[in-house]
């Protein structure tokens, strides 16, 4: 049984990844989150190891959520015509950006890593994070061989700047607007995606639809 099946494991994995996206993994200790599950210390040490190894279980939670998101919303491509493509990306933008609403802790847990938290960790990138954006990037030169999008964009650079994009609006100047967050205001959630689709739109060339 791995951490992920145990119920009381993956409570501390709940509350620990809450923790790392607050404090960051160098401003996070063992002893924190032992007091912030109420389980003994040394219970979590003897179920995770040492912090690095919670870490990267929270890490490995995290990513496998947001890759199931990208998945299913990429599951359409390769599609028949420009119009099906339009139609999964524009899907793509609004799921990933609700999925970050609903879990601000794993868009914080990447900043935090931006931000050189955690720089002791290196292959965090490589295994999770990297193989998702080739994911995505794959399916948009799928398509651009299909000829439905513009071939002339860089992939990789363009989903990279989507998801910049949804970080710093979440994170960003938005989110202190009128002292509310954008997950209560359902008018800047419909600005920002309206201003997602025409990026996709004027970038990749899109029928709009």
């Amino acid at each position: 049984m791995t951490p992920h099946d145990d119920p009381r494991s993956q409570a501390v994995i709940t509350i620990a990844m809450r923790l790392f996206s607050a404090l960051g993994y160098d401003g996070t200790s063992l002893q924190a989150v032992a007091e912030a599950t109420g389980e003994d210390p040394a219970w979590i040490q003897e179920r995770f190891g040492e912090k690095r190894d919670l870490y990267l279980a929270v890490i490995d939670l995290a990513g496998r959520m947001e890759r199931t998101v990208v998945q299913d919303a990429l599951a359409a491509l390769p599609a028949a015509d420009a119009e099906q493509v339009a139609t999964t990306l524009y899907g793509l933008s609004e799921h990933y950006l609700d999925f970050c609403v609903a879990n601000p802790q794993i868009p914080a847990l990447w900043l935090h890593r931006w931000l050189g938290d955690a720089a002791d960790i290196p292959e965090v990138e490589r295994t999770h994070s990297i193989p998702l954006m080739n994911f995505t990037a794959d399916a948009l030169r799928s398509a651009a061989r299909a000829g439905f999008v513009d071939g002339e964009v860089d992939a990789d650079l363009m989903v990279r700047t989507l998801v910049w994009s949804v970080y710093g609006f979440l994170h960003g100047e938005m989110i202190a607007e009128a002292g509310r967050s954008v997950s209560a205001d359902p008018q800047a959630r419909h600005r920002f995606l309206a201003h997602h689709r025409q990026l996709l739109d004027r970038m990749l060339r899109l029928p709009g639809v």
